[in-house]
């Protein structure tokens, strides 16, 4: 009589628990498709799903384990499984899980596992805020390509084409973005630790490099108004922290000037990315790309106040942020020390690492938006491929 479905997946749980392997792997069948949704992709076959526990296991103390909950019953072949994982008795926190198993019907072994895992940021209401937010935006963009189909056009399908391709990329690049920088585990991809598991030394740095926001309290101090301490920070990340705020603040004019991007909230999202995480400017590029095509070349038009104001602060507040890494608090040693404390830093600290991929994805930005601003033959044209310096001076002048 074949084990019921039930008993050999309690005994995989068991095995698993006790670190035992092998014991685990006698049970998977070996066309065994593995559905770890924490994964990009699924795990196919025996050796896939052995290193996948192998992996799982490795470095993890014993009296870690997993504990089902509840457990279907009366399927020879399928089960559901709901769990949660323990640490030395305790319940770990946000590590509760669903899982399905079907077993093959030719070896009685594991042959298809899907596991949800409870996810470590929880948007919470907010996220039907965003579903909100972003159902007309996506009910646009396809009502517009449905527009688009209907045309027939040839050219126009090619384009639209495109501008989907585009679209898809960007979005990929957004969702990784977020997720390997903001969201995935200690150690999985990138150093340092994700949002919801941050040290308090890397908040209070955060917090220390946001109070010392464009250098107004530290200038402040210096010429003798000290109605409170600009905290130390070490010159590199307070330089970094400042350049890449001073970026995407000279983003506003740049974005408000784009006629593809008006149907978009582009002051809410440019606030969300100056305030919150600059991961927002990612998605209105995706979905910008997907907004028409202007139908005719607007003539440039003379630049008013809040663009050159906004230049200006840009282009000061990104000089004293290069004079600060250069020279700024000397006992903080010299610029060898300096590029040196700023790769050890880069290879341990999340955070530094979300700034620099920043500054590349500003620098991309930059050159699109100003792309499509500037005409073909302008003479101002080549600004775009200067990353900061030129978005500057394109303000100003």
């Amino acid at each position: 009589m074949a084990t019921p479905a039930h008993s050999v997946i309690q005994s995989f749980y068991q095995a698993v628990n006790r670190r035992d392997i092998p014991a685990a792997m006698d049970l998977v069948d070996d066309d065994c498709l593995y559905q770890d949704l924490n994964f990009p992709q699924p795990f196919q076959g025996k050796r896939a799903v052995q290193q996948l526990l192998e992996d799982s296991c490795k470095g993890i103390p014993d009296d870690l384990q997993f504990v089902i909950d509840d457990i279907t019953i009366g399927d020879p072949l399928a089960v559901g499984v709901l769990w949660h994982v323990e640490l030395d008795g305790a319940p770990f926190p946000n590590s509760r899980g669903a899982s399905f198993y079907r077993l093959s019907e030719k070896t009685g072994k594991l042959a298809l596992a899907r596991d949800l895992v409870e996810p470590p940021f929880k948007p919470g209401s907010a996220a039907f805020f965003m579903i909100r937010w972003v159902t007309p935006l996506i009910r646009r963009q396809l009502q517009r390509q449905q527009q688009n189909s209907a045309a027939a056009i040839a050219p126009s399908d090619q384009a639209g084409r495109t501008q989907r391709g585009i679209s898809v990329m960007l979005w990929v690049v957004s969702a990784a973005y977020i997720y390997l920088l903001l969201l995935s585990p200690p150690g999985q991809f990138v150093p340092g630790e994700p949002a919801w598991a941050i040290q308090p030394e890397t908040l209070q740095e955060v917090l220390d490099e946001s109070t010392n926001f464009f250098f107004i309290l530290p200038i402040l101090n210096a010429v003798g108004i000290t109605f409170t301490k600009a905290p130390i920070v070490h010159p590199l990340t307070e330089a970094l922290f400042n350049f890449a705020e001073a970026w995407i603040f000279m983003f506003l004019p740049l974005l408000l000037a784009d006629r593809r991007g008006r149907d978009l909230p582009q002051v809410a999202i440019w606030g969300m990315a100056m305030f919150l995480t600059n991961a927002f400017l990612g998605p209105y590029m995706a979905l910008r790309a997907m907004a028409p095509l202007p139908q005719a070349q607007e003539e440039n038009s003379q630049k008013g106040w809040l663009a050159r104001g906004f230049g200006w602060v840009g282009l000061i507040v990104g000089a004293i942020a290069l004079v600060c890494f250069l020279i700024g608090r000397p006992e903080f040693g010299d610029l060898t020390e300096r590029v040196q404390y700023f790769g050890e830093h880069l290879m341990t600290s999340r955070v530094t690492l979300a700034f620099c991929v920043d500054l590349v994805l500003f620098a991309l930005f930059q050159a699109v938006l100003l792309g499509a601003l500037e005409p073909s033959g302008s003479k101002t044209r080549w600004l775009r491929f200067i990353p900061f310096w030129g978005l500057a001076i394109w303000l100003i002048i």
